[in-house]
């Protein structure tokens, strides 16, 4: 099984992806401050998921490099650590990289990417519509997170 992880220091999108089927996916939001304790909190949040699945390798979105902060850079290095210290296989995939999901010809967009993993995997239609309502976007870390782990499955 496959852990994919997207994530800011706000938003973790989770989706578990297992021989091309999507098993589960989450969204966890962390509204508090950035601090050390922070980073425990989004860390601890993912120990459910380790203990409940197998989890084989987990795939990290990496946003572009000028949206990456030093506060995003330290999560991602405590979340690397996290699961190697488990002797669990740690990926990355740049963001960019998950517009190959869109339709040949459809203009790679977020909501030409969200319309396509629903169709592949129609569990996630009540993200998606949710999500074409809310003016801020909140779901689009789940989205990530399944279009990574959907990557890395596909090159395997």
């Amino acid at each position: 099984m496959t852990l994919g992880i997207s994530t800011n220091t706000r938003l973790l999108g989770l989706a578990i992806i297992s021989q091309g089927g999507l098993v589960d996916y989450s969204i966890h939001l962390h509204k508090s401050s950035w601090s050390p304790s922070k980073v425990t909190a989004i860390i601890t949040s993912l120990e459910p998921c380790v203990r409940q699945y197998c989890i084989k390798n987990v795939v990290l979105s990496i946003p572009y490099a000028h949206h990456q902060t030093n506060q995003f850079k330290h999560l991602i290095s405590c979340i690397k650590a996290y699961f190697e210290a488990k002797n669990i296989k740690v990926f990355t995939k740049e963001t960019e990289a998950i517009y190959t999901l869109c339709p040949p010809g459809q203009k790679k967009t977020k909501k030409a990417l969200m319309a396509a993993l629903t169709l592949q995997f129609p569990q996630l239609s009540y993200c998606y519509q949710k999500e074409m309502r809310n003016k801020n976007k909140y779901y689009i870390k789940v989205f990530e997170a399944v279009a990574v782990t959907t990557l890395h499955e596909l090159e395997k």
